[in-house]
């Protein structure tokens, strides 16, 4: 039988091609890294990769084993929530999705709120990966795995998600970079700082704000190359991590990466931060957002 953090893990390699690139996302070693490909491997009875001196190539049944192991880590994942969903299943758990760009600690200072009104409210946590068509199927089927989760709710991006949301903070909008950037030398970045930078933006119709800032840069930086992405996700840090460009975001999407930084910029820019939840939303999450609204 498949081991599901072997095939977790070849996975990542497969899409990363590199045994280095995929320890690095993972935050552990190349050598942990190979030794659980080749166990996987030796599993599977046969050769996943080519491995050459020019890099790793999936061999047809390394190809046609990176198509079925997907969709069978989905699976795994939606058996697991399901079974939790069975273990607590009642109106007083409130399931609260979280990943890498995703982080729950907005939901901390959320349960001191709601707690005197609701002291038997409990939280779980239920982690996800943050691959684009995963995020898209949490985000459009809320109420299903997972009732809540922190982002950003302005209308535009209520819209594209498909799903409702509350308003709770404000996030200024700055610039990421590596650790190791000369930017963050400077206290506050201008226009001119950012000419013949390399800018990674959330692509248009995503988020209101951003289609403003995108508007901004194009007329006042005449020297930049706008990289579009669809989603945030450890990809897109991973790729600002490694110097391929500068990152357009608010802080809740870096707050947890330590190797970027942010800077300020000068201009005022806003994302309004909450959380989102079904458009129909269950009577708990109902409950839950009509003690939020008080505040």
């Amino acid at each position: 039988m498949l081991n599901l953090k072997y095939l977790e893990t070849f996975i990542k390699v497969a899409e990363y091609g590199s045994f280095r690139k995929a320890a690095d996302a993972m935050y552990i070693t190349p050598s942990a890294v190979i030794k659980q490909v080749d166990a996987l491997e030796e599993e599977v009875g046969a050769a996943l990769f080519d491995r050459t001196h020019r890099g790793l190539h999936l061999t047809k049944g390394g190809q046609s084993l990176y198509t079925d192991g997907k969709v069978l880590l989905d699976s795994a994942q939606n058996a697991m929530n399901r079974a939790r969903m069975k273990m607590d299943e009642n109106d007083t758990v409130i399931r609260i999705g979280t990943s890498p760009v995703t982080p729950a600690d907005i939901f901390a200072d959320l349960w001191e709120k709601a707690y005197a009104s609701w002291p038997e409210l409990r939280f779980q946590i239920l982690s996800f990966d943050d691959r684009p068509e995963r995020v898209r199927d949490i985000m459009e089927n809320l109420g299903d795995e997972i009732d809540v989760i922190g982002g950003i709710v302005d209308q535009t991006h209520l819209s594209y998600r498909k799903c409702s949301g509350i308003e709770l903070q404000r996030y200024p909008v700055k610039i990421a970079m590596p650790v190791f950037s000369p930017l963050l030398k400077k206290k506050i970045l201008s226009y001119e700082d950012l000419q013949g930078e390399k800018i990674f933006l959330i692509s248009p119709g995503k988020i209101e704000v951003m289609d403003e800032i995108r508007s901004v840069l194009e007329s006042s930086c005449k020297d930049i190359s706008i990289m579009n992405f669809e989603t945030i996700s450890s990809s897109i840090l991973k790729r600002c991590e490694n110097g391929e460009g500068l990152l357009v975001t608010p802080l809740s999407w870096v707050k947890t990466h330590p190797l970027l930084k942010t800077a300020d910029m000068d201009w005022s820019f806003e994302i309004p931060y909450g959380i989102l939840f079904s458009r129909f939303p269950s009577a708990k999450v109902k409950k839950l957002t009509d003690i939020i609204s008080v505040y």
